[in-house]
């Protein structure tokens, strides 16, 4: 997967400075996680309420004037903090995820003056764990973290002034986590809602 990942970065890179007509961007981006874990064995009597974590990372955006349509991406070090409990709410217990996330979106942006625009946006985002590769829950079941994660983001914002970026997105698991092969399967995945700032020079 990461030498596929490489191809399509170069090419999106390619694809932004062969069309002269098109606006190129470079900035950075920081947000929160809000972070909850989905249990697929449903034997397990353990749930997960939402979390807060951060992201930080270097991000590119270009688009068509006039058309609207574009993309971004972005190479961001991201923390989710993944909260385990029981149902009776007796017992808990915090992780961290610790990942290299690059999301890449095609996105559609309109403006509403010189100074305003909104847009929408969509693409995977391919994250890598360079955290611990273990995590234990209530009962000290460890959970083995794998090494690369496949999402969907679904988002929206506005940029202002040419510079400033806001916006939220809705990050969808396509793929597991975590996964324990014990008396019984069982496997964790991850859906993460994010508010984002971004400044572009």
């Amino acid at each position: 997967m990461k030498k596929t990942l490489i191809i399509v970065l170069v090419a999106f890179i390619g694809f932004g400075t062969q069309h002269v007509n098109a606006q190129l961007d470079f900035g950075v981006v920081a947000g929160m996680n809000i972070s909850k874990a989905d249990f697929k064995n449903p034997a397990h009597s353990f749930k997960s309420g939402n979390r807060c974590g951060w992201f930080i990372g270097p991000k590119v955006e270009f688009a068509v004037p006039l058309i609207g349509i574009g993309a971004d991406a972005s190479v961001q070090f991201s923390q989710r903090n993944i909260n385990i409990e029981n149902r009776d709410g007796s017992e808990t217990s915090s992780n961290k995820l610790n990942t290299i996330e690059i999301p890449i979106n095609l996105r559609y942006q309109f403006g509403f003056s010189s100074l305003a625009a909104a847009y929408i946006a969509t693409g995977p985002q391919f994250g890598f764990n360079v955290g611990k590769g273990k995590f234990k829950e209530i009962r000290d079941t460890e959970y083995k973290v794998k090494n690369s994660i496949l999402t969907w983001n679904i988002g929206a914002g506005v940029k202002l002034l040419k510079h400033l970026e806001a916006g939220v997105t809705y990050n969808i698991a396509l793929s597991k986590f975590a996964k324990y092969t014990g008396t019984q399967e069982s496997s964790l995945k991850s859906n993460t809602f994010q508010v984002h700032v971004g400044y572009f020079f």
